[in-house]
């Protein structure tokens, strides 16, 4: 049986954690039998008797491997990436050439940003799957979510030599030569990515920004409409659309700068971190100016 986990919205990371779900037809002794409670707990979404179970199995025989595993699966799926990480270690201690084992744990060290704990289980996977294109994406995504961006390109690259036309990642490596201060290799493989899907709003929405921070207004706002009309729920697109059409400085402009502040504000309605309390008073203030402007030109702006 397969579970899917997830990840970083700045960054997206998956993980499939292969479970040791074979029951064993003869039960030899209580670890055997914990173990298989534990099975038995998970499949009816008993996750804290599961738990339980798997931690007794390993009290009865520390040296059974197959508990590791669960258990580890199971904190991961609950964010404990630290405890997921002890139990994956110990499964693949017992099981040095599982490939389950080490690229579960080195999953788990993305999550955590345990760089050297992550190296050391993706380079061992690796002996055993030099290409396996989902090590080499976890491996770079290691880097990546640690803003490590010469190796996160460096990673990048060699998974994009067997994935040429993974959107994501290209986005991710376009992102990476932004961090390293290499703009022009970022709007080229932003270019790649929209080519492998042109559909793609996060690539849309990098390369707006690079436009944007180049004073390149009206390709910014071209980039940011895309990714707003992609994904009518980010946030983020609808306020630096509002930037670059403001910026513009026609009435046109205006009125959609207007209408995308709106939009945002009514995304971001309950959000409670600083960073959107400040960008939400910035555009109340904006929306307030415009709103004037609007007015005293008597330009009709609800549209």
């Amino acid at each position: 049986m397969v579970s899917t986990l997830s990840s970083k919205s700045r960054l997206s990371c998956a993980i499939a954690v292969l479970l040791a779900l074979t029951i064993s037809a003869a039960a030899y002794g209580s670890a055997q039998e914990e173990f298989n409670k534990g099975i038995e707990f998970e499949k009816a979404g008993k996750q804290a008797e599961a738990i339980n179970a798997y931690e007794s199995a390993i009290a009865a025989d520390p040296a059974f491997p197959d508990p590791y595993l669960n258990l580890g699966a199971l904190q991961f799926s609950k964010k404990e990436y630290q405890k997921a990480i002890g139990n994956f270690k110990k499964y693949t201690q017992l099981k040095p050439d599982s490939y389950d084992g080490l690229k579960n744990l080195g999953y788990a060290c993305v999550e955590a940003s345990d760089i050297p704990s992550g190296e050391s289980a993706f380079e061992a996977a690796l002996k055993l799957k030099p290409k396996e294109p989902e090590l080499l994406r976890g491996y770079a995504n290691l880097y990546y979510k640690a803003d490590k961006w010469d190796k996160a390109i460096e990673r990048f690259n060699l998974y994009i030599a067997e994935q040429p036309n993974d959107a994501k990642a290209l986005t991710s490596l376009g992102r990476s030569y932004e961090g390293a201060g290499r703009d022009a290799d970022a709007v080229a493989t932003y270019g790649k990515a929209l080519k492998a899907d042109p559909n793609y709003s996060m690539a849309h929405f990098q390369l707006g920004g690079i436009y944007l921070a180049q004073k390149d207004y009206s390709k910014a706002a071209e980039e940011f409409r895309k990714s707003s009309s992609l994904d009518k729920s980010h946030w983020k697109s609808f306020y630096n659309l509002g930037i670059a059409r403001q910026a513009l400085e026609t009435q046109e402009d205006y009125i959609e700068a207007y209408h995308a502040y709106a939009t945002f504000m009514k995304l971001t309605s309950g959000m409670k971190s600083s960073q959107v309390a400040d960008m939400r008073q910035k555009a109340q203030n904006i929306l307030g100016e415009l709103k004037s402007y609007f007015e005293t030109e008597g330009i009709d702006y609800q549209q």
